[in-house]
């Protein structure tokens, strides 16, 4: 869907407190109140042991839940939800669930970069949630990163989004 930004963006107060299921799913959707305002995120993928991954989702207009979960992906990351759900200095809630887009259904290819002693890239791997291969393909800066989001590095790039 193509996005149309407007002046206009939901307040994260307008959101009901809902308490934060015990265990997220995908295709859940949460708001997080950050310094540029409402943010939103799905989870996409559960895959234990692995920390979840999710997408955040390019700020728009759109409130319900059904229409914020057709937003464009601005991010893919790996997030440990617990550290959301926990957090005293971030503000996260229950939006609902919402149907994951097609394009995000299918687990994401991270990358991950092997270092020489002096920290410059010797080449890249790529991790499909099963395995690891060595890939050029890696090297793309549109491929998410094999990392884990601290809930503050999160927050920073969420606020980023415009």
């Amino acid at each position: 869907m193509k996005d149309t930004h407007c002046n206009y963006m939901p307040d994260f107060e307008n959101y009901p407190l809902l308490p934060l299921p015990e265990h997220l799913r995908p295709g859940d959707i949460l708001a997080i109140d950050t310094d540029q305002g409402c943010r939103f995120v799905q989870v996409t993928h559960a895959r234990s042991p692995y920390p979840s991954v999710l997408r955040a989702i390019v700020p728009s207009s759109a409130y319900q839940v059904t229409d914020i979960s057709k937003c464009d992906t601005a991010f893919v990351a790996m997030v440990e939800l617990t550290s959301l759900q926990i957090s005293d200095s971030v503000k996260v809630r229950y939006v609902g669930y919402g149907e994951i887009p097609a394009h995000a259904r299918t687990f994401p290819t991270f990358r991950l970069p092997i270092r020489n002693k002096s920290g410059d890239i010797l080449y890249w791997w790529a991790w499909d949630g099963d395995g690891l291969k060595i890939s050029q393909e890696a090297a793309n800066a549109e491929m998410p990163l094999r990392e884990v989001l601290t809930t503050e590095n999160l927050c920073k790039r969420l606020c980023n989004l415009v």
